[in-house]
């Protein structure tokens, strides 16, 4: 399946309620997702604060998750990402992951894309290794969900390495 990245459109808020409001997604956010609304959705996609959100979508427009860059700096930018369940095992998130590496570190110029994962989240440790990202270090305690306290793994590429 061919992907691109686009703008986030209002169109896309449906389909990201749907990973939103997946349990088995979203248990490794630190924001309770699941009480994410169709208008909290289109807020965020109205007003980015900031933070870059592209769409990733398939070759006839259809929404398969967002990948972005968030707290942009003119050094670096912190790489999150989010898919729909059936983009999962599809080599989508790959391909949309070296798509925003690519402008973060041609269009913008950046020196580092650094992003931060739960560590009892083995699938996209795996995953992020294998993008290309190393691992920098484990901060325990780092953060609470749902009142209880977790351990995150700090990961970055620099475009020297890309």
């Amino acid at each position: 399946m061919n992907i691109r990245l686009r703008k986030l459109e209002e169109k896309d808020a449906p389909f990201m309620l749907e990973w939103m409001h997946d349990p088995t997604i979203n248990c490794y956010f630190r924001f309770d997702a699941s009480e994410m609304t169709l208008e909290r959705c289109m807020d965020f996609i109205r007003n980015p604060d900031g933070n870059i959100h592209f769409s990733i979508v398939s070759d006839d427009d259809e929404y398969l998750g967002t990948v972005s860059l968030k707290n942009v700096t003119e050094k670096d930018a912190e790489y999150a990402i989010s898919t729909r369940k059936k983009a999962h095992g599809t080599g989508t998130a790959m391909r949309a992951t070296k798509q925003i590496l690519d402008y973060a570190f041609s269009e913008l110029n950046l020196e580092r894309v650094y992003l931060n994962v739960l560590t009892e989240n083995k699938r996209a440790n795996s995953f992020y290794k294998k993008a290309g990202f190393v691992f920098w270090h484990a901060d325990r305690d780092a953060v609470e969900i749902r009142g209880e306290k977790k351990d995150l793994n700090w990961y970055y590429l620099d475009r020297k390495d890309n």
